[in-house]
Formats: structure tokens, C-alpha cells, sequence
């Protein structure tokens, strides 16, 4: 009986490269979580308000349903947008938006009495800062964009006592998504800012 080696050994080579082909066809890139964080320095005697223990309630946030998403979304266009799935928030957006600005207005106002929403009923609040986010992203190594309508209530009578509506972008200085969060969290400063300086002015 003759054997075929030749045959015989050109299958296994075969089988041998198809499953070392499905080994690496198997393996995706690692997915990476981003997180905001606050970005603040501020300047000497930028703290020092006459807003000093004010108690402050944060939220509610609104997004946009496209961005309330685990996955971190960019644009391609001004129609077309990329969410990637090897890119993605290590929390919710919203909740992170919402503790963020809180940490910045702490800073801001001087004051330890800010309330995450949604807060207990009988919290008694001086303001409430609603946002509602329009647009919140950006290009990597383009700019990021933050786009808002925010409004500060009187925290009892629920009176509408400020509503702006506002835009901000920061350069993102290279081509990954690091750099893209980061200047997330610098345009959510600038907001921070913008609430601080107009509860400062409130009567």
C-alpha cells in the first residue's frame, strides 16, 4: 500500500495555516474607557466670591439621544458621524457632565453644597443649573464642541432667573482620542465659567 505523503503533508499544512488564520481573525483590538475630568487652575483670588456657601443643585443634563451612547461619537461631516466601539466612556455621559460641572462650580463658588440631581425633596437648594447639551463632540486632531442652552432657577420658587444659550470649542492637538477628551473636558470648563460667572451676578 502506497502512502500519498506529499498529499498528506500538503493538508496539514493547510489545516495548520487556516487555524492560525482564525487565531488571528479572532483577536480584536482592546477597547480603551475615557473618562471627563475637571481641567480647572485658577488664577489667585479667582475663588473668593461673595456666593461664598451658596447651595447649589446640578441637573438635570439632557443629551442629545445620538451621544447617549457608551461608545465616544465624532464627526465626519457636518451630517455624518463615526461611533466607535474600540472607543468608549468609562460612565455614563451624562452622569459624568453632571459631576464635572459640579467639581468646577464647587471650585468656582467656593462652596462644598452642590447636589447632584436627582436630590432628596427636602434639599434645600439657593439655585439649580439645568443643561441641555445640543451638541457635545468633536474631530480628533479638529477641535471639540460643546453646544448648550443652560438655565439657572431660584431654588425654591423654581423661577427662571437666567437662560443662555452658548457654544465652545477647543483645538484637539493630535490625532487620537485622548487628546479629543481632553479638550471635552476643557470645553465643559469654559461652561463651568461662564454658570459660575453668571450665578456671581445674581441679586
Amino acid at each position: 500500500m502506497k502512502v500519498n505523503y506529499c498529499a498528506r503533508f500538503t493538508m496539514l499544512l493547510l489545516v495548520a495555516t487556516l487555524m492560525v488564520l482564525c487565531g488571528c481573525l479572532g483577536r480584536s483590538q482592546p477597547t480603551r474607557f475615557y473618562l471627563l475630568r475637571p481641567t480647572l487652575s485658577l488664577q489667585t483670588g479667582e475663588m473668593l466670591s461673595p456666593k461664598e456657601g451658596l447651595r447649589i443643585g446640578v441637573g438635570p443634563i439632557s443629551l442629545p439621544e445620538y451621544l447617549d451612547r457608551p461608545q465616544i461619537v465624532t464627526r465626519i461631516g457636518e451630517s455624518e458621524l463615526l461611533i466607535d466601539e474600540f472607543n468608549q466612556w468609562a460612565e455614563s455621559l451624562t452622569f459624568s457632565f453632571e459631576r464635572i460641572l459640579a467639581e468646577n462650580l464647587s471650585m468656582l463658588l467656593f462652596t462644598d453644597n452642590l447636589y447632584v440631581f436627582p436630590w432628596l425633596g427636602s434639599t434645600q437648594i439657593d439655585y439649580q443649573v439645568k443643561v441641555d447639551i445640543i451638541r457635545f463632540n468633536g474631530i480628533p486632531a479638529g477641535k471639540a464642541i460643546l453646544e448648550t442652552q443652560y438655565t439657572i432657577f431660584e431654588g425654591g420658587s423654581r423661577e427662571i432667573l437666567e437662560r443662555n444659550l452658548s457654544t465652545y470649542s477647543r483645538p484637539t492637538d493630535v490625532q487620537n482620542y485622548e487628546s479629543l477628551v481632553l479638550s471635552m473636558s476643557q470645553v465643559l470648563e469654559d461652561l463651568s465659567r461662564e454658570i459660575a460667572e453668571a450665578i456671581k451676578t445674581l441679586p
